[in-house]
C-alpha cells in the first residue's frame, strides 16, 4: 500500500514521498526498505535518523526532516490501524477427522476444529470460532462468536464464554477452586462466566467458583501465568499483567490496573480505577481510584517516600558503624 493511501485510511497527516510502497511493519533497529517503523520518544532520535525504514509513524513534536513521515494524533493507535491495513490473518475453517466431537454438540457454521480436540456433550461453539489442536471442551459449555481458542487449552464443564475471545495456549477455565476445610475438600460446583472480547494469556488459570459463579466481565485482558481464584469478580476493561494472582471470593472494579507479580488476598474489594504497581501485596480492600504500591500496600506516595527515608536510615547506619570501627 502506498504511504499516501495508508495516511488518508488513518485520517493521518504525512509528510514527504507519499508515492512509496509500504509492505510491513517493523521496528526502528530492524525496519528496511518498504516497512514503516514507529517513532514515539525523543530519547530514540538517533535509531530514528539511522533506521532504514522506508517511512516513520510518529506523533506531534517527533517530526523529523528528511523522513517520510506519518503524523498521527495517537501513534500507538495508528499502529494497530497500520497493522490491521497491511496484513492478514488466514480464516480456518473444518473439522478436523482426527477430532472427537460428541454428537449432541452443536456446532455453528464456519467453525474451525483441529486435530486432536475433544468437544463434550451438550456443547455450544458459536460461528467463525477456531478451536486449535489438543483443545479439551467438556460438556455443557457454551462459546460464542468468532473465537480463538488455541492449543491445549482445557475448558472445564458448565462454563460459559462471550463472543471474540482469545484463550492462549495452556490456559485451563473452570478448574477446581483451592477449598478444603479441616483437611477435607469442598467439592467446587459453581461455574466460570467470560464476557465478550476478553484475552487471556498462556498458561492463566481461572478456577470455578465453590457455589456460584466466577465472573471476568467484557473486555478484560489477562496476562500470561495468572491465577485468579474461585469466586472471584472482574470489572469491565480491567488489565491484569503477568504473574498475578487473586485469591478467592475477591471483587475488582471497572478499569483496575494490576501490574505484574501484584498478590490481592482473598474477600476484599478492589475499587473502580484502581491502579496496583508491580509486585504489590494488596492486604485489604482499596477505595475507588486510588495508586497504591508496597508490602502490605498503602499510597504510592508514602510508600515512595518510605523507601527513601529506608535506604537514608540504612546507609546513615553503616557509616555510623564505620566510624566505631575507626575509633
Amino acid at each position: 500500500m502506498r504511504l499516501k493511501e495508508i495516511a488518508e485510511k488513518i485520517g493521518a497527516r504525512l509528510i514527504g514521498d507519499g508515492n512509496i510502497e509500504i509492505k510491513g511493519v517493523s521496528t526502528l533497529e530492524e525496519a528496511g526498505p518498504g516497512e514503516i517503523a514507529p517513532y514515539y520518544r525523543k530519547r530514540f532520535m538517533e535509531l530514528a535518523l539511522s533506521s532504514k525504514a522506508s517511512a516513520l509513524l510518529v506523533g506531534k513534536g517527533l517530526e523529523l526532516e528528511g523522513r517520510n513521515l506519518i503524523v498521527a494524533e495517537n501513534p500507538r493507535v495508528a499502529l494497530v490501524e497500520i497493522i490491521n491495513l497491511l496484513y492478514s490473518w488466514k480464516k480456518l475453517r473444518g473439522i478436523s477427522p482426527k477430532s472427537s466431537v460428541s454428537s449432541s454438540a452443536r456446532i455453528s457454521p464456519n467453525v474451525f476444529i483441529g486435530n486432536f480436540v475433544f468437544i463434550g456433550e451438550n456443547v455450544e461453539i458459536g460461528e467463525g470460532t477456531e478451536i486449535h489442536s489438543g483443545v479439551k471442551i467438556y460438556e455443557n459449555v457454551k462459546i460464542g462468536k468468532n473465537c480463538k481458542i488455541y492449543s491445549n487449552v482445557v475448558i472445564r464443564e458448565d462454563t460459559l464464554i462471550g463472543n471474540n475471545v482469545i484463550l492462549h495456549p495452556g490456559v485451563v477455565i473452570g478448574a477446581d477452586g483451592f477449598g478444603f476445610e479441616q483437611g477435607k475438600k469442598i467439592p467446587q460446583v459453581g461455574k466460570v462466566v467470560l464476557g465478550d472480547n476478553v484475552e487471556i494469556g498462556a498458561n492463566t488459570c481461572v478456577d470455578r467458583a465453590a457455589l456460584g459463579t466466577t465472573l471476568i466481565e467484557d473486555d478484560v485482558k489477562i496476562d500470561n501465568l495468572c491465577q485468579i481464584g474461585h469466586g472471584v469478580k472482574i470489572g469491565k476493561g480491567t488489565l491484569i499483567a503477568g504473574m498475578s494472582a487473586i485469591g478467592g471470593s475477591t471483587k475488582i472494579g471497572k478499569g483496575v490496573v494490576i501490574g505484574g507479580m501484584v498478590g490481592i488476598r482473598d474477600n476484599i474489594e478492589i475499587g473502580d480505577g484502581v491502579m496496583i504497581a508491580a509486585k504489590t501485596g494488596v492486604t485489604k480492600s482499596v477505595p475507588p481510584g486510588k495508586i497504591i504500591s508496597g508490602y502490605p500496600h498503602t499510597d504510592i506516595n508514602i510508600w515512595r517516600k518510605a523507601v527513601v527515608l529506608l535506604y537514608r536510615l540504612a546507609r546513615k547506619g553503616e557509616g555510623e558503624g564505620k566510624d566505631k570501627e575507626k575509633g
